[in-house]
Parts: C-alpha cells; structure tokens; sequence
C-alpha cells in the first residue's frame, strides 16, 4: 500500500510535469480531474466502526487540512507561479464574484462572530481558499470563453471514460481499487452491495459521489451530443460515449444519481428553446423550497409517515426495494435542524456542530448552514445557481447558438449537482472551473465569436500574452536557417 502522505508528495512533481510538458488549459484539467479521480481523500485513520458518520468529505474543512482538494489546489498555484505568474495580473473583480468572496471570507467571519482560537481560524480559512477560491479562480483566468469552457466539458467527459474500467471491476469485485493502494476508506462497504453487484467507489469518497460524478459526465457527454457541440471524443464518436457513461451510470446504482439524471433529459433533448429555461427554473425553485421547508420545519418526516397511511405505505416501500437511504437521510437533517438554527446567522463556526448527537446531517446545504449560518448558505447557492441563471437568460441574440447551447449543459451539471447537495454531503469540486468562467463579467456575450486575436492566442490552449507554439517554433527555425 501507499501512504496518503507518500502519495500527496507525489503529486507536486507529478502536476508540475503536467504544467512544464502540456499547454496550460490542459495542465489545470489533468491536475484538478486526474488528482480528484487518482489521490486518496485524506490521511485517515482506521476505525473499526462500521460507519464512521464523523468523517466528513473533502469539500469542507475538518480535521484533515491536507486533502486531494487542498494538495490539487496548492500544485496548481504553484505551476501558475512557475510557468505564468502574470495571469494573476488579468483577474478583473465583478458583481458575480460576490458569492465567492462571500464563501472564502465565511469562516473567517463565523470564527469571529464565535471568538474562535487563531491556529483554527486561520486553518479553516485557508482551507476554504483552497479548495474552492483556486480552482474557481483557475477557471475565471483560463476559462472565460465557450472555446475553453469546451475543452473543460471535453475533459470531463474522458474523466469519466477513465473511471469506466474502474467501475466495471468493482461492480463485480466490489469496491477494491482504494483499499489496495492506500489502505482504509471509511464508506468502503456502507450500501456496497446492490440488487446486482456491488456499487463502485473508485478513489472518491463514497458512492454515493462516484454515482454523481459519472452521472455528470454521461449528462454532459449527451448535451455535446444532442446539440452537435462535439463530434468525437479520444477519436471515439460522441454518440458511443454517451452511450457507454450512461450505462455505466446505471451499472453504479446510486440510486439518486440515476434519478437526476433521468430527470434532467427532458432539459437536454427537449428543442424548443424556453422549455429547458422553464425546467429549470422549475428546479431552482425547488432547490430553495426545499430548504425553506425543512428550515421552517412546516412538514416533519417522521409525524407525517406516522400519521398519513400514503406516506407509511411509501416509506415502507422503498424499504422493502432497499432504498430506505432517502428518507434516513431526510430524518437526519430533520433532528439537526433546531440545532443549526440556533446560530442561525454566522453558524457555530464549527465543523462537527452536531455534537454531542450520535448521528449527523447528511445534506451539504445543512452542514453548511450548521457551520456557517445563512450568510454561508445563500453565498454556497449563489456560487452555484447564479452562473446557471446568467446561462439560462444570457444576452445572446441567437438562442440556438453554440456559445448558448454550451452554457445550457453546463448549467445542466450545475443543476446535477446542487440538487444532489439537499441529500449529499460532497460536491464535484473540479465544477468550480466551469463556475469560475461561467462567472466572468462577460460570460453573457459568450456566444458571440471572439475577436481574431483572442481566437489566434487560444488555438493551442495557451494563455493570452503567451506567443503559441507554433509561432515560436517557426521564429527558432528562422533564427537558426535564415536563408
């Protein structure tokens, strides 16, 4: 086996590599897709608790500050300081950065609000910078335009193709791949076995995140192809990948990554054009209903199960099929609920506020809330929903365009996976790269067709101010034949 630790040193060079022998669009990707996909979550320590609920995902700041999120992050700076540092010099400060700033500056004003110690302080700052600040600023520097925003969904899409053979071994061996290289997954069998099979994991942190980041990538891989964005992937037809990630979606089994991905097909196959943006406008509602509702505490669960025969005949139901995981995790966040709310401006500031409780919420959008009150919440949906309502009501004159129909897939896995945070306490971190360009102060003109010198400086993926490589090795031939 590989110590986490062993494996996190590693990968300084390793994306380094990434950065000095690739252009730098693609440097970021394989840095922030392949470290999320390949490290291990954190240097955990073994338990023999059969579920271990205390140990939260790598998204928030816990007791583990060195994380596949914050050691992917750290080596990206560090390949911008090494190989463009300048770019630092491009970032322009917009209104759509607000929630973002708000995000980064939330644990900082929570730890004050609640006279927190220094060390913490500056630790959970720092952590929320890194996980979420960078890769979100990697992709408001390097991919503020629809043809980097391709090449994002492009990498995406072979992500997942990457996990295909994983997800097929472990679907007969069960999950293996991360228990052999680097020894103790907390959720490794939690729901492992499956009405065929098992659910695979891969080097994620549960299946439940396996289950969404597959189902992402089939979703993303089915709007290129529906709306005729991309034509082949690795050299493979896009119709074949599409194809393959949607059944290998259906092969992990996570019941509700299926789910929403069944539900958000109309939003991609449907060709009337307001259709995709009432549908989604529909779900955005639905998104803040649902919190409202369980912070108001207007329906409980658990008195309506015991009270309504329909809602007693359901949940008995889903456990007869093996799908009682919904409503547990809806029971959770319902004992957890008077908890949060009585801080319920700036949080407790603490990541394990549930304590002394036996069990805790399982909903990122109530941990969060927990942590850092409403002001973290609506800055979280915020980050989140606001690059989806620019997409959907874009300035764009033709709505049918590439620039737009690209903005509406992306929004579609944006949607995948704020609605999968109301039951799930883990998010696609890599996102944050299509959250960043997505913000940028003129992602609404995006489907208009850059001028010739921006086009000129994009077509080897390579940074604005930086002379592609083709001219530079043109200008080396000269200089040494100049005949």
């Amino acid at each position: 086996m590989i110590s986490s630790w062993i494996a996190f040193a590693a990968w300084v060079p390793i994306s380094l590599i990434f950065f000095r022998r690739y252009p730098l669009r693609v440097a970021i990707l394989a840095n922030f897709l392949a470290g999320r996909g390949l490290l291990p979550s954190a240097a955990f320590v073994p338990t023999t608790a059969a579920f271990p609920y205390w140990i939260l995902g790598t998204c928030l700041p816990s007791i583990h500050f060195f994380t596949k999120a914050s050691v992917t992050s750290m080596t990206c700076v560090l390949g911008i300081l090494l190989f463009d540092r300048k770019a630092f010099g491009r970032f322009q400060l917009s209104f759509w950065d607000l929630p973002m700033l708000t995000w980064c500056a939330v644990p900082l004003l929570s730890a004050l609000a609640n006279t927190q110690g220094l060390a913490a302080t500056a630790l959970g700052e720092l952590y929320q910078i890194l996980a979420w600040g960078v890769p979100y600023l990697m992709g408001r520097l390097y991919f503020n335009d629809i043809d980097s925003l391709k090449l994002a969904a492009k990498a995406f899409v072979i992500a997942g193709l990457a996990y295909v053979p994983i997800c097929l071994i472990e679907f007969f061996t069960g999950p293996q791949f991360y228990a052999h290289l680097y020894g103790y997954q907390p959720y490794r069998w939690v729901g492992a076995r499956r009405y065929i099979g098992f659910r695979p994991i891969g080097f994620l942190e549960d299946g439940n995140q396996l289950g969404i980041w597959m189902a992402a990538s089939a979703l993303i891989a089915i709007c290129l192809w529906r709306w005729r964005l991309v034509d082949h992937i690795l050299r493979f037809q896009i119709a074949w990948v599409s194809g393959v990630l949607f059944a290998v979606t259906l092969l992990c089994q996570s019941g509700g990554s299926i789910i929403l991905l069944l539900c958000l097909l109309p939003y991609v196959l449907v060709s009337k054009s307001y259709l995709p943006r009432a549908f989604a406008v529909v779900l955005l509602l639905g998104i803040f209903a649902a919190m409202g509702l369980r912070l108001a505490n207007v329906v409980s669960l658990q008195t309506l199960v015991k009270q309504n025969a329909v809602a007693r005949s359901a949940a008995q139901f889903l456990r007869s099929v093996h799908r009682g995981s919904f409503g547990w995790r809806l029971s959770q966040d319902e004992k957890h609920v008077a908890k949060a709310l009585e801080t319920p401006l700036l949080g407790s500031g603490e990541w394990d506020w549930w304590k002394p409780s036996s069990s805790r919420p399982w909903g990122l959008w109530l941990l969060v809330f927990g942590m850092y009150g409403i002001v973290g919440l609506i800055a979280l949906e915020g980050l989140q929903l606001l690059p989806v309502a620019r997409a959907l009501t874009s300035a764009a004159p033709d709505l049918d365009s590439a620039g737009s129909r690209l903005s509406r897939a992306l929004a579609a896995a944006l949607l995948m996976s704020s609605i999968d945070n109301l039951l799930n306490g883990s998010m696609i971190l890599p996102l944050l790269l299509m959250i960043g360009g997505m913000s940028g102060p003129s992602f609404a003109f995006a489907a208009s067709a850059p001028p010739t010198e921006q086009r000129l400086a994009r077509r080897n993926w390579e940074p604005r101010g930086r002379m592609p490589s083709h001219i530079r090795q043109s200008s080396t031939v000269k200089r040494l034949n100049p005949r």
